[in-house]
């Protein structure tokens, strides 16, 4: 029986990650760009600094879409 639990989460968890890869491939980066570019201004603030990751260095659970 919690065999069969944990083989049902981890269907759940492994759909959801797949349906969030398909979403994330089939959004349109440029429209998407185009419209934060018109619809958000942009602050002045020096003081922020965020250290964003390059793009390629992805985790396992990035991978699957968490």
């Amino acid at each position: 029986m919690k065999t069969k639990k944990m083989v049902v989460i981890a269907g759940i968890v492994l759909g959801l990650g797949a349906a969030s890869q398909i979403v994330e491939h089939s959004v349109d980066k440029t429209a998407v760009k185009n419209y934060v570019e018109t619809n958000f201004t942009e602050q002045d603030d020096n003081e922020t600094n965020f250290n964003f990751k390059d793009e390629e260095e992805n985790t396992f659970f990035e991978w699957i879409g968490f």
